[in-house]
């Protein structure tokens, strides 16, 4: 039995997805179990060490985070997962949480080339930093053209 795991990002860009194609199509070549992982920092946001703000109404946050978690959901399922592959979702800085998620897995997978400009000095890239932290290997997926 195989028990190596495979770990891939999702959120809903064009580069999740297709990290999310390729960690499949590379967990059943493999025979390795998919986690994937989304992270959101959104309705809530996170301060510099991680820690979330609360924004809004309660109500409003939940009716979002439904409402992204159904369609990354439906993302997820369009890869036809078995039973043995999961989809988390957590809140947080996607960068940290994703490594953390992947410290006992034996590839990372994420998407890339999404923040260009000002956006990447802000946001940073959660690409750059599961390449500079990870300690398994990490491919990164670019978007498709």
């Amino acid at each position: 039995m195989n028990d190596s795991e495979i770990v891939v990002g999702l959120d809903d860009s064009p580069a999740a997805k297709a990290a999310l194609r390729w960690a499949a199509e590379q967990a059943r070549v493999t025979g390795a179990r998919l986690r994937a992982v989304s992270v959101a920092d959104w309705p809530l946001g996170v301060h510099a060490d991680g820690r979330p703000i609360r924004r809004g109404s309660e109500a409003d946050e939940y009716d979002v985070g439904r409402a992204y978690r159904d369609l990354l959901s439906g993302v997820f399922s369009e890869i036809d997962p078995p039973s043995d592959w999961v989809l988390e979702f957590e809140v947080g800085r996607a960068g940290n949480i994703l490594v953390r998620a992947a410290e006992n897995a034996s590839l990372l997978v994420v998407g890339t080339g999404e923040h260009v400009g000002l956006s990447k000095i802000l946001i940073g890239s959660t690409s750059h930093y599961c390449l500079s932290h990870a300690r398994c290997p990490v491919v990164a997926v670019p978007a498709p053209v």
